[in-house]
Formats: structure tokens, sequence, C-alpha cells
């Protein structure tokens, strides 16, 4: 991450940057720290999701590598892990939407 949470003399939180070698952010609460890191995140989480859907709406077969699965493939795997019965009702339980 780069970044180092240090607490300051007056009890708030400063965000050293490793990148920068300089404070980024001042006088944060721990709540202010974890709205970012989590708004972060979210965005790293947003653009991984869009790669992913995006390769599969255009027909690429492996976002995943070795281990993508296409459909029917989820499906055996479903049926050979568990049963014919769980398969089913994923099938049954997707199919129907």
């Amino acid at each position: 991450m780069g970044q180092q949470i240090i607490k300051q003399p007056n009890g708030k939180y400063c965000l050293f940057s490793s990148v920068v070698g300089s404070v980024t952010y001042y006088n944060m609460t721990k709540e202010e720290i974890v709205e970012m890191w989590t708004e972060n995140a979210r965005k790293d989480f947003e653009k991984e999701v869009n790669d992913i859907t995006e390769k599969l709406d255009k027909g690429e077969k492996k976002p995943y590598y070795q281990f993508t699965l296409d459909y029917k493939s989820m499906l055996k795997t479903i049926l050979e892990v568990h049963n014919k019965e769980e398969m089913e009702n994923v099938k049954q339980a997707i199919e129907t939407e």
C-alpha cells in the first residue's frame, strides 16, 4: 500500500506515504481512514469486476487463465463435488430467474 498510519501528538492520525516520502493526510480519525480505504478498495474491486465481465462479454475464454469455467463446466464441477440434486438446484435457480 505504501502508506503508514501515524498517531499524531493530538491523538488523531496522519497517513505517511513511502512513495512520496511525506504526509498525505493530516488530523484523521480512525473512521475517516476506514472510510477512505474502503472506498479505495471498492474502486479496485469495481475495476477488477469490470475487466473480467468485459472479457466474458467479448467472448474471451480465459479471464481466470487456466481456471476459467464456462456455464456447462461450472455445472459439471458442482455435479462432481456435490451431487446431481445440488447441480439441478443451481441450474433451476439460475435458469428460472
